[in-house]
């Protein structure tokens, strides 16, 4: 998780806590938390994705690790990658994909060490502040911070590498 902080800190020196803390749930989680229910996750899906402006630049996966990515919506095209198929990749990745709380916890360990050390482009103290915050409301999963929505305009999907694989040409 430190190599995988640290290089996102590289490719998103805007990132906030909040993004860090994204970061870190959506590797431990996933990201069932999207499904109320599988039609409605795939409708979302395809608003967001046709909300997007494809872009050539962007990278088609990001690592966010334990064998898990973030598929990039607005590359798919660029890459020949079909909508269904992230959406079923999505589907069976959350349902298979659940986490541990402690596990968790140990990975924020590593963002305040990190963030301590100076190599996280927030203070200790941002985060501190944030992380008060964020445990008194139980570790939910978060948005993008705004600054981080503004600047990088993510549209990503969570998937496991494996079901990614199978599902894309």
């Amino acid at each position: 998780m430190r190599s995988i902080l640290l290089a996102h800190a590289r490719w998103y020196p805007l990132m906030e806590p909040r993004d860090a803390v994204k970061l870190i749930y959506q590797n431990e989680f996933g990201g069932g938390h999207l499904i109320p229910d599988e039609a409605a996750c795939l409708d979302f899906l395809r608003r967001e994705y046709e909300s997007v402006k494809q872009r050539p630049d962007l990278p088609l996966l990001e690592e966010i690790g334990e064998e898990i990515i973030r598929v990039n919506l607005a590359a798919l095209d660029h890459h020949g990658y079909s909508l269904a198929s992230v959406g079923t990749a999505f589907l069976l990745s959350a349902a298979v994909h659940h986490g541990n709380p402690d596990s968790f916890l140990h990975k924020l360990s590593m963002l305040k060490e990190l963030t301590a050390d100076g190599k996280m482009p927030f203070s200790p103290k941002d985060l501190e502040t944030y992380l008060e915050s964020y445990a008194a409301a139980g570790y939910p999963a978060v948005s993008h911070s705004a600054t981080y929505r503004n600047a990088y305009h993510p549209a990503y999907r969570v998937i496991r590498k494996e079901f990614l694989s199978k599902q894309m040409p």
